[in-house]
């Protein structure tokens, strides 16, 4: 069984064709970057983050079965993709390489892999998924930094006021960015107002709470 692993981040991609070329005799996996030169290989399965799946690097992966890994996106986010590529299943973020062996033998036989919790969304509608926002899922920094730049800070005014270096704010950001789904602050600060629940104008207002 060939298995295409699409995952930005190299040095992962490689460990994980290594883990399983050495524990399951049958596949054979390689990682997407280092089949640029050469478009022969013909996966079964491809195995893609976000980041590949979003920015159309799986060309030479195009015939194969896609499996995409859950780097901590939201249910909406999941759902579109899962529709839009036609995806044959989603890995947890917690799985491990049993679980992701599993999920590559079934899907490769033609079938679904996908959570009972998923399932639950795509039968019955995002109303209805597990309660839990991506804002919901930001460390205590990454909150006050997203108050400060929804307030209309610049990086090196936030990081004055934190105590950090410019560079550090640049990298919360940055993983903000990720967690949130958005490309840049004028999204970020749009997607805040959007999900923020009604509040008083005379009172005083945190994006998040104490």
């Amino acid at each position: 069984m060939k298995v295409l692993v699409g995952i930005r981040n190299l040095l992962f991609s490689e460990a994980l064709c290594m883990a399983l070329n050495c524990e399951v005799s049958n596949f054979q996996a390689q990682a997407y970057q280092s089949l640029l030169p050469n478009k022969s290989f013909k996966p079964d399965v491809v195995l893609v983050d976000y980041e590949c799946l979003h920015n159309n690097n799986l060309q030479s992966g195009s015939d194969g079965k896609i499996l995409l890994i859950d780097t901590g996106l939201q249910e909406e986010e999941i759902i579109r993709l899962m529709r839009a590529y036609k995806l044959y299943g989603v890995l947890s973020r917690d799985s491990d390489l049993q679980q992701l062996k599993k999920a590559i033998a079934v899907i490769s036989g033609g079938q679904i892999w996908i959570d009972n919790e998923r399932v639950k969304v795509l039968l019955h509608g995002i109303d209805n998924a597990k309660p839990g926002t991506a804002i919901e899922k930001l460390s205590n920094k990454e909150s006050q930094i997203v108050e400060l730049v929804v307030e209309g800070f610049k990086n090196k005014e936030i990081a004055s006021r934190l105590f950090l270096s410019e560079q550090t704010i640049k990298s919360h950001l940055g993983r903000i960015f990720r967690k949130m789904q958005v490309r840049n602050r004028s999204e970020l600060v749009s997607m805040i107002y959007k999900n923020r629940p009604p509040f008083d104008n005379h009172a005083h207002y945190h994006l998040f709470p104490e």
